[in-house]
Protein backbone atom coordinates (compact mmCIF):
# COMPACT_ATOMS: atom_id res chain seq x y z
CA UNK A 1 0.00 0.00 0.00
CA UNK A 2 1.44 3.60 -0.74
CA UNK A 3 -0.51 6.14 0.30
CA UNK A 4 -0.15 9.86 -0.79
CA UNK A 5 -0.84 12.60 1.41
CA UNK A 6 -0.93 16.78 0.92
CA UNK A 7 1.09 18.87 2.81
CA UNK A 8 -1.60 19.40 5.43
CA UNK A 9 -1.06 15.54 6.65
CA UNK A 10 3.27 16.01 6.61
CA UNK A 11 3.87 16.12 10.12
CA UNK A 12 1.33 13.09 11.23
CA UNK A 13 3.08 11.15 8.25
CA UNK A 14 6.32 11.68 9.68
CA UNK A 15 5.82 10.55 12.99
CA UNK A 16 4.04 7.73 11.28
CA UNK A 17 7.13 6.70 9.79
CA UNK A 18 9.10 6.98 12.78
CA UNK A 19 6.84 4.50 14.95
CA UNK A 20 6.18 0.84 14.43
CA UNK A 21 2.70 -0.57 14.13
CA UNK A 22 3.87 -3.52 16.08
CA UNK A 23 3.73 -1.47 19.45
CA UNK A 24 0.87 0.83 18.61
CA UNK A 25 -2.61 1.47 16.44
CA UNK A 26 -0.90 4.01 14.40
CA UNK A 27 -4.36 5.56 12.77
CA UNK A 28 -5.29 5.99 16.32
CA UNK A 29 -2.26 7.28 17.91
CA UNK A 30 -1.89 9.54 15.09
CA UNK A 31 -5.44 10.77 14.42
CA UNK A 32 -5.74 9.43 10.87
CA UNK A 33 -8.61 7.54 9.62
CA UNK A 34 -8.41 3.43 8.21
CA UNK A 35 -10.40 2.97 5.26
CA UNK A 36 -10.81 -0.56 3.55
CA UNK A 37 -8.51 -1.51 0.28
CA UNK A 38 -10.17 -3.66 -2.37
CA UNK A 39 -7.87 -6.16 -3.12
CA UNK A 40 -4.62 -5.55 -0.37
CA UNK A 41 -5.43 -6.21 2.97
CA UNK A 42 -3.45 -3.15 4.35
CA UNK A 43 -6.17 -0.32 4.91
CA UNK A 44 -5.87 3.27 2.63
CA UNK A 45 -5.49 6.26 4.97
CA UNK A 46 -8.83 8.09 4.21
CA UNK A 47 -7.20 11.65 4.99
CA UNK A 48 -4.58 11.07 2.00
CA UNK A 49 -5.24 12.46 -1.33
CA UNK A 50 -4.23 9.36 -3.15
CA UNK A 51 -3.69 5.89 -2.29
CA UNK A 52 -2.20 3.18 -4.63
CA UNK A 53 -3.14 -0.58 -3.64
CA UNK A 54 0.35 -2.44 -4.49
CA UNK A 55 1.44 -5.98 -4.82
CA UNK A 56 5.50 -6.77 -4.72
CA UNK A 57 6.41 -7.92 -7.96
CA UNK A 58 9.92 -9.12 -7.24
CA UNK A 59 12.47 -8.58 -4.23
CA UNK A 60 15.91 -9.56 -5.99
CA UNK A 61 17.47 -6.08 -5.79
CA UNK A 62 16.31 -5.99 -1.98
CA UNK A 63 18.81 -7.98 -0.01
CA UNK A 64 21.56 -5.65 -1.58
CA UNK A 65 20.24 -2.15 -2.07
CA UNK A 66 16.49 -2.45 -0.05
CA UNK A 67 14.62 -2.24 -3.04
CA UNK A 68 11.19 -3.96 -3.95
CA UNK A 69 9.77 -3.70 -7.15
CA UNK A 70 5.71 -3.03 -6.60
CA UNK A 71 3.33 -3.55 -8.93
CA UNK A 72 -0.10 -1.22 -8.56
CA UNK A 73 -3.76 -3.32 -8.52
CA UNK A 74 -5.46 -0.32 -7.80
CA UNK A 75 -5.77 3.12 -7.64
CA UNK A 76 -7.87 5.55 -5.54
CA UNK A 77 -7.54 9.40 -5.99
CA UNK A 78 -9.83 11.85 -3.97
CA UNK A 79 -11.60 14.11 -6.70
CA UNK A 80 -12.55 16.56 -4.42
CA UNK A 81 -8.45 17.78 -4.01
CA UNK A 82 -7.92 19.79 -7.12
CA UNK A 83 -4.04 20.91 -6.93
CA UNK A 84 -2.82 18.98 -3.65
CA UNK A 85 0.26 19.89 -2.46
CA UNK A 86 2.68 16.35 -1.60
CA UNK A 87 5.64 16.51 0.49
CA UNK A 88 8.69 14.41 -1.03
CA UNK A 89 11.10 13.68 1.77
CA UNK A 90 14.51 14.06 0.93
CA UNK A 91 15.86 12.82 4.66
CA UNK A 92 16.48 13.63 8.02
CA UNK A 93 13.17 15.73 8.34
CA UNK A 94 13.62 17.81 5.18
CA UNK A 95 10.65 17.88 2.35
CA UNK A 96 9.91 19.01 -1.17
CA UNK A 97 6.42 20.27 -1.99
CA UNK A 98 5.19 19.81 -5.43
CA UNK A 99 2.42 21.89 -6.39
CA UNK A 100 3.54 24.65 -8.43
CA UNK A 101 2.18 24.39 -12.09
CA UNK A 102 3.98 25.54 -15.22
CA UNK A 103 2.58 25.73 -18.91
CA UNK A 104 4.50 24.66 -21.92
CA UNK A 105 3.47 24.53 -25.50
CA UNK A 106 1.90 21.49 -26.68
CA UNK A 107 0.88 20.10 -30.29
CA UNK A 108 -2.22 18.28 -27.68
CA UNK A 109 -5.40 18.92 -28.19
Amino acid sequence: MRNIPTVELVAKVLKCSNATGRDMDKFAAFGVTPAPASIVRAPLIAECYASLECRVFHTRLNHRHDFFVLEVVMAWVDPACRNPHTPHHRGRGLFAVSGATITLPSRMQ
